[in-house]
């Protein structure tokens, strides 16, 4: 019992003599210059620039969550669909729609050389329309239930950037996707 009660007490007074020592460790001290070269390094220096201002809800790249892929897909107001890449701005766009894809491994078919491959199902899971000049309804498929929601352009969710090069003059650009929010209607 004694021999316990020692190796007990003797665990706490290193311990605290430890943490006493770490609180005498000098802590370093960083000098920061206001006009310091790396501060203003700007990568996007000397290319064009384009600005391209989206609703937060999308996104022009497909996603992946597990084996589930979702994309969105732009039509205009002849019901066509858009190439995400060529639009210019969001007013061109009637409505959005997110569809949710996987394989099915239930479900086979036979590819061109006879083997049995997964079928691939895609289904639409929620639409937006745009009501307004700055409204979308949004209408969720599964519980087929309508939200109305409405744009504020001068609030900036997120941002992504995507450069590009042209092959043939190899001038750069850059275009800045702004998200700006997206909020239901009270």
């Amino acid at each position: 019992m004694k021999y316990f009660l020692f190796s007990i007490c003797t665990f706490f007074a290193l311990s605290t003599f430890a943490q006493d020592k770490k609180k005498d460790a000098k802590t370093p001290v960083y000098n920061y210059s206001l006009n310091d070269p790396m501060e203003t390094f700007n990568p996007l220096m000397g290319v064009e620039k384009v600005y391209k201002y989206y609703p937060e809800f999308y996104s022009y790249s497909s996603y992946k969550i597990a084996d589930t892929t979702y994309q969105f897909e732009c039509y205009d107001s002849r019901d066509s669909v858009i190439n995400p890449l060529a639009i210019k701005d969001i007013g061109e766009v009637r409505f959005i729609s997110l569809f949710k894809g996987y394989l099915d491994p239930v479900q086979t078919y036979k590819d061109y050389d006879g083997t049995r491959k997964p079928l691939p199902v895609s289904s639409i899971i929620r639409r937006y329309d745009r009501v307004g000049n700055d409204k979308w309804m949004s209408v969720d498929y599964a519980t087929n239930k309508y939200t109305e929601l409405k744009e504020s352009r001068t609030f900036i969710v997120r941002t992504d950037t995507m450069l590009v090069t042209d092959p043939i003059s190899h001038k750069e650009t850059a275009t800045i996707n702004c998200y700006y929010k997206v909020a239901p209607v009270k």
